[in-house]
This record gives C-alpha cells, sequence and structure tokens, in this order.
C-alpha cells in the first residue's frame, strides 16, 4: 500500500474550565491553527473552542464531519479519502482525549489501516486523572462504559465486581448524569461493604471533587451528584 503524507492528530478538548489554563502551550496553539480539516463528535463544540482561541481561524472554511451515533462507516471513509490531499486531519471528541470513551477509534483504525500516522496530542482525560487520584490499581483496571440501564442487569453487574478475592483490578465506569444518584444508592446495597468506592465529580471544574472511601463508609452518607458529569472506580 502506498503511504500517504496526511496524518491524523487527536487533539483533546477542555473537560472543565480549569483545564485550559494547564492546555495553553503555543505548540497546541501552532498545531490546531495548522488543522483545516476535522472530524468532531460535535461540530458547534468544536467550532465555538476554535472562535474562542482567538487563532484567526476563519470558521466557515473549515471542513468538518460530525461523528454522531448513526453516521454510517461509508460515510466517514468517503469524508477521509477526499481529505487525504490536506497535511492533517483533526479528531477531537466532545470533551477531553478523543478516542477515549469516544468513537474517534473509529478514523483511527482506518488511518491504520492506510499506514497513515496517527499522533496524539497531550490533553485531559477525566477517567484517567479519577483513577490516579484514586488509589485503586493503576495497573490493573478495566473501563466498562455505561452501567447496565435495567434494574435487574445492574444488581448482577454490580454483584460480579467483589466475586474475585484474589484479583482486584479497578473497575471504571461512567453513568448518565440523571441517573448518577440512583447508581450511588445501587452501590451500597450489591457491591461487597470492604470494597472500595471512588467517586469522581466536575474533573477541571471550580468543585473538582475527588473521594475513595470504603463501601462501608459510604454507606454512612453519599453525597447527591445531581447532573454533574461523574466518573465511578470499583476496587480494593
Amino acid at each position: 500500500m502506498q503511504k500517504n503524507s496526511c496524518e491524523i492528530v487527536l487533539v483533546p478538548l477542555p473537560i472543565g474550565e480549569n483545564s485550559w489554563e494547564q492546555m495553553d502551550t503555543e505548540y497546541y496553539r501552532n498545531e490546531i491553527g495548522s488543522i483545516k480539516c476535522w472530524v468532531a463528535e460535535n461540530a458547534r463544540t468544536l467550532r465555538r473552542f476554535l472562535s474562542g482561541l482567538k487563532l484567526d481561524i476563519n470558521i466557515s472554511e473549515l471542513d468538518i464531519l460530525e461523528l454522531d451515533r448513526d453516521i454510517k462507516q461509508q460515510e466517514i471513509e468517503a469524508f477521509l479519502k477526499e481529505n487525504l490531499d490536506k497535511p492533517k486531519i483533526g479528531v477531537c471528541s466532545e470533551a477531553g482525549m478523543p478516542c477515549i470513551a469516544d468513537p474517534g477509534n473509529r478514523i483511527v483504525d482506518w488511518a491504520h489501516h492506510r499506514e497513515l500516522k496517527v499522533r496524539p496530542l497531550v490533553g485531559p482525560s477525566s477517567l484517567f486523572l479519577t483513577l490516579a487520584a484514586s488509589g485503586l490499581n493503576g495497573q490493573s483496571f478495566t473501563f466498562h462504559g455505561y452501567a447496565p440501564l435495567k434494574d435487574d442487569g445492574l444488581k448482577t453487574w454490580l454483584s460480579t465486581l467483589g466475586q474475585n478475592q484474589k484479583y482486584t483490578p479497578a473497575h471504571i465506569f461512567i453513568e448518565t448524569p440523571y441517573r448518577t444518584d440512583r447508581l450511588l444508592q445501587w452501590f451500597t446495597k450489591y457491591v461487597p461493604q470492604d470494597y472500595k468506592l471512588c467517586i469522581g465529580y466536575d474533573i477541571h471544574g471550580p468543585n473538582q471533587t475527588i473521594v475513595t472511601k470504603t463501601i462501608a463508609n459510604w454507606r454512612k452518607g453519599l453525597p447527591e451528584i445531581g447532573k454533574i458529569p461523574c466518573v465511578f472506580i470499583v476496587g480494593k
């Protein structure tokens, strides 16, 4: 296969209002200012972010494919093939690191098949920031995505987290914000009381909170998180 000079650049976006002061570097600005073709989870979020940087980017001239849940692989590949003459194609998520808990991996997988260079930029990930601050097993962990929706499936799933007493990786997952407080109640019912639960919410926001306690201690009083984005990690 003939190699192409186009490269895929994975561009992280801020996850909270305090992210940008850590991300704002000349290197980052130069990189994103030079990208004219994008694949974005949300095109409006990307346009608003780029406009706010005041980099003299002509937003109307950007070619952006929105990677929504209904898009077909053929549409993605057609867009990428049409733009292989560009030096760079940027890929970004709604927030945080693209391709982590994000469908951007579809672009990266295609790029590897085409032998394109894939280059990730440094940026925040709420999953890994919470794991690093949790005190739980950072050498063996699994990201499960969203918890099961139905009560029976959720009960069984939570119960299985504590079945293996010898092998205790960290289990990372997220939940739709309006179901967060419901899930916390289920933790106290079905996860063994000697297991630990880390709750990390509003990461890089003004009220960032990352707390790890045993289930027994959480039973004494759970926070009301409401609709704030949250990461949960169960371990021992």
